[in-house]
């Protein structure tokens, strides 16, 4: 009884840091990849690389998130109006994360964008084949976006 006990504990162990490791994969990828872009600054990381936050100047914020499942890159930016070169990058780091290109990430956030300022709860969701992009936008208090892209 004992021994079944510890070779199945010993088997999750394995199961667990072989899932560990399948998640890095991306992540380490992803990191490398968001390394390139020449204005994100990393302000901190959590222990296992789980998370990672950068910033972009005064108004852009991006979040990699890589603790469950795909991993995920979230963009905020401070202010009424998002410029183009926040698009920009919600564009190169969200197809860093989903199988789309920059081109088609940058349309999807915009409608996504436009979807939310029109709704109520202020937050939209646009869903294509290889990408889904969740997003919150609102006029109020001074304005702000976030856009996550989530590879599908």
């Amino acid at each position: 009884m004992r021994f079944d006990f510890v070779a199945k504990a010993v088997v999750s162990m394995v199961l667990l840091q072989v899932s560990a490791a399948v998640v890095a994969q991306p992540c380490a990828e992803i990191l490398k990849g968001l390394q390139q872009e020449r204005h994100l600054s990393q302000v901190k990381q959590t222990d296992g690389k789980q998370t990672t936050e950068y910033r972009d100047g005064p108004n852009i914020v991006l979040s990699l998130s890589c603790a469950t499942g795909a991993p995920n890159v979230a963009v905020t930016w401070d202010g009424p109006a998002p410029d183009q070169a926040f698009y920009d990058l919600v564009g190169r780091t969200g197809s860093l994360v989903s199988k789309r290109s920059a081109a088609d990430v940058v349309k999807g956030s915009k409608q996504c964008r436009q979807q939310a300022l029109k709704d109520e709860s202020e937050i939209a969701t646009v869903e294509q084949t290889g990408l889904a992009i969740e997003c919150q936008a609102f006029a109020r208090d001074g304005g702000g976006t976030t856009i996550t892209v989530f590879g599908e």
